[in-house]
């Protein structure tokens, strides 16, 4: 098992847990496909992204940590030492067992995060709002930096009490 992070200056780096090579290309094919870039058989892209993959698994394995940048995204996979310990989220820690909490998870937990369509479209969502807020515009409400209040310059994540509208002709 693979703590796997991606991550990106724009956005809080998200961390998911992949069981096999498969579910790592799995991941990184949504990583591309999130940013608009799928990874075609134009040109044998996934034949040579299919073998990075399987280079970014073999390091983490050798050499305990793993990176592979898809495009403007980074790929770090870490292997997990405690297998059983790390599958579920909720009972790790000496914090949770100093509060009365399991030592070992009694199925009250909840599994780790798996690169799912639910992910995909998170992240795609996350690229988008990162881009916006890049260029000057607010990724909360989806406003582009042109289309913020004409009299503060603020968005609508804000109350606009005290502006003056633009009167209409």
């Amino acid at each position: 098992m693979f703590h796997v992070t991606i991550e990106h200056p724009g956005i809080s780096d998200e961390p998911y847990v992949c069981d096999s090579p498969a579910q790592l290309r799995t991941l990184v094919w949504g990583v591309a496909r999130a940013q608009g870039k799928p990874i075609t058989d134009k040109d044998d892209q996934d034949r040579e992204m299919i073998i990075e993959v399987g280079h970014l698994w073999s390091r983490a394995v050798i050499e305990r940590v793993g990176l592979l940048d898809v495009h403007d995204l980074r790929v770090k996979v870490e292997p997990v030492e405690d297998e059983f310990a790390y599958a579920c989220e909720g009972h790790e820690g000496e914090d949770s067992v100093l509060l009365g909490g399991p030592t070992h998870c009694d199925g009250t937990c909840r599994p780790r995060r798996r690169f799912d369509h639910k992910a995909l479209v998170d992240l795609s969502c996350a690229l988008d709002d990162a881009d916006v807020e890049a260029a000057g515009g607010c990724g909360r409400c989806s406003l582009e930096a042109d289309q913020m209040c004409a009299d503060c310059g603020r968005c609508n994540c804000h109350t606009h009490a005290t502006c003056e509208r633009p009167v209409g002709k």
